[in-house]
């Protein structure tokens, strides 16, 4: 059995230290933000050279509080891709504006960046790159278009932590961007978590109220807040792990590039567009196939885990039923949507394994070979 997902192999290797990291929180400490998650909050402003991270419950919750801490109309749009996860168009919905959908760039699975420029309105007040995958978008571009249309850039980068565009980090680039820590991620809480980076001490401050009901002080509410706070034994374990996530990162690439080595030969898998060497941390190393369920079906009966992340586009998500939105032509996101499907990349892959890995897909996507 190879599960697509482990943290437990990851756990096991670190299993003292992080015994160790949730021995050292100070029960003492009874602030709600208390030093535990500050210090989490300076390693990770650190690590990411922004200027704040501010620590919340998710990474949903880190996208809707970037968003209102724009202080943008109610009711504004805001511009994303229409093929990714489903938290980061209602996070748009929960923050109190209106979602505008484009395309994926051709050959890749991010947003285009001419199409997001056509998208732009009167009414558009930020746009939301999300780095699927891990793969990040010309940032410096994007920053172009916004700054010439003067909107705000949002990031959303729950699967790219630690990538890079054009050299620098993903998450540095907007006013704001969100993180997730969910237990899924390449760097993981056991639970859940988020955080929101920032290079604006005015952002900063917002969040930081936004994040505890609004709270401006004396009780006095001057927001539309959330209670979202992360658990300081979340925040010590990921204090304790953050060192680890470039080695781990590296590692992700390699298994990358066996797989890309491996499906050289075969015409019937396209694996993920090439970047430059840092753009990409594979959170997913995400594959298209012609027959994308037949083939996660003769996986599963070899006992290989998958996933299909995503097949269905934002714009056709039935919560968005009765929720106002524009959606521009998505036929390359379509086509992506019908074709994906994600594959093991953890660090703790052994070569063995990524290799029956890929002889399994190869040999029923392309049999004669």
């Amino acid at each position: 059995m190879i599960p697509f997902h482990s943290n437990s192999r990851q756990h096991e290797s670190l299993a003292r230290e992080l015994a160790d990291a949730v021995g050292s929180v100070d029960l003492a400490d009874d602030a709600a933000f208390g030093r535990t998650v500050e210090r989490f909050e300076d390693a990770l402003a650190d690590y990411c050279q922004t200027g704040s991270a501010v620590a919340v419950a998710s990474g949903t919750d880190a996208l809707v509080l970037a968003l209102r801490a724009l202080d943008a109309p109610p009711g504004a749009e805001v511009i994303t891709c229409d093929f990714g996860f489903y938290a980061t168009a209602a996070a748009i919905v929960m923050a109190g504006f209106t979602p505008v959908f484009v395309d994926v760039a051709p050959g890749r699975m991010v947003m285009d960046l001419d199409a997001a420029r056509d998208a732009i309105t009167p009414r558009t007040a930020a746009v939301v790159p999300v780095h699927l995958f891990g793969e990040t978008l010309d940032m410096a571009a994007l920053r172009r278009i916004a700054d010439e249309h003067g909107i705000a850039v949002v990031e959303d980068v729950a699967q790219a932590l630690g990538a890079r565009s054009g050299g620098r980090l993903a998450g540095s680039f907007g006013t704001a961007a969100g993180i997730s820590f969910n237990w899924s991620k390449h760097l993981s809480s056991f639970s859940n978590g988020g955080a929101v980076l920032t290079d604006d001490p005015e952002i900063a401050a917002r969040l930081r109220s936004l994040r505890g009901h609004g709270n401006a002080g004396g009780f006095r509410h001057t927001r539309m807040g959330l209670n979202s706070r992360l658990n300081p034994f979340e925040a010590a374990l990921l204090t304790a792990k953050l060192p680890h996530l470039d080695g781990w990162i590296a590692r992700r690439r390699d298994i990358a590039a066996r797989y890309t080595r491996n499906f050289a030969a075969c015409a019937g898998v396209v694996t993920p567009a090439a970047t430059e060497t840092e753009a990409h941390v594979y959170h997913k190393f995400t594959i298209r196939v012609p027959d994308r369920d037949a083939l996660r079906k003769h996986l599963t009966d070899r006992g290989i885990g998958t996933l299909v992340c995503y097949p269905v586009l934002l714009h056709d998500q039935p919560a968005f039923e009765g929720h106002p939105l524009r959606a521009h032509s998505s036929a390359r996101a379509a086509e992506v949507a019908a074709e994906v499907i994600s594959i093991p990349v953890y660090p703790e892959l052994t070569d063995h394994e990524v290799d029956v890995i890929s002889e399994t897909i190869a040999s029923f996507v392309q049999p004669d070979l």
